[in-house]
């Protein structure tokens, strides 16, 4: 999170070099966590379709406790 915070100083600071490079690598930093969350969503349904329903539905259901 550092990164971000360093972006956004340069992008709100009144140098336009700084600002368009902080906007550059805001973008760049957008797409990498775009990806990163799409490449995440695709494997966990990859890994759910590969999970088969429990012989035994019922175990677990109830739930016993004494004190």
């Amino acid at each position: 999170m550092n990164i971000s915070n360093s972006m956004m100083t340069a992008i709100s600071g009144g140098d336009a070099l700084k600002q368009a490079v902080g906007i550059e690598l805001l973008s760049k930093v957008s797409d990498m966590q775009a990806a990163s969350s799409s490449t995440l969503v695709q494997d966990f349904t990859k890994s759910q379709q590969l999970v088969t329903a429990s012989a035994t539905p019922h175990l677990g259901g109830n739930l016993d406790i004494r004190i």
